[in-house]
């Protein structure tokens, strides 16, 4: 999850502790996913082992990033050699990736230490704003759903029905982190 229930607290959400801490568990596994799939990638540093497609180019995609280590090849006895990690999810490999469809074998290492998954030797590494973005999110999934304006003394804020789904600020956010499309 994007974020830890403490966190969530300290930034604001629920700060009297009035919400049991499953139901906050539980906005926070929502809003992780919800972030995502919009995001089209996972976030929490994992092994993944997946079949990838040759694309008769010198760069093969990957679903998640960043990658820190890989290992690939037609099959795992005779691994690509020479290849170099770019930035989201990209292999560059001189020889190329001759088109196949599903014919390399992958296992990768990739993503971000996350606030669940720190520790004292290995602090988190998701960037700010995907972990605030989820604080944004659940703050949203707890807003009463049909209201299209709220007013606090002098402040008025008005929600407009396409955020219905997700707020534009938690868009804004996520959009130098969505998975680009090659």
């Amino acid at each position: 999850m994007l974020t830890t229930i403490e966190r969530a607290r300290r930034m604001g959400v629920d700060p009297s502790e009035a919400m049991p801490d499953e139901e906050l568990t539980m906005l926070i596994a929502v809003a992780s996913t919800a972030i995502e799939e919009y995001c089209r990638r996972k976030f929490g540093m994992a092994e993944h082992s997946d079949r990838a497609s040759g694309m008769r180019g010198p760069y093969l995609q990957l679903p998640n990033y960043p990658i820190h280590s890989v290992v690939i090849g037609r099959d795992f006895e005779h691994p690509v050699e020479d290849v170099s990690i770019l930035a989201d999810g990209i292999l560059f490999s001189r020889c190329g990736w001759p088109g196949g469809i599903r014919d390399y074998a992958v296992t990768y290492t990739a993503g971000y230490v996350l606030p669940s998954q720190e520790t004292e030797d290995n602090v988190t590494t998701l960037p700010a704003t995907l972990e605030y973005a989820c604080v944004l999110m659940i703050k949203h999934l707890q807003r009463e759903h049909g209201v299209a304006s709220e007013r606090v003394g002098d402040i008025s804020v008005s929600y407009s029905a396409a955020e219905a789904d997700m707020p534009s600020a938690v868009k804004a956010m996520l959009a130098p982190h969505v998975r680009p499309e090659i």
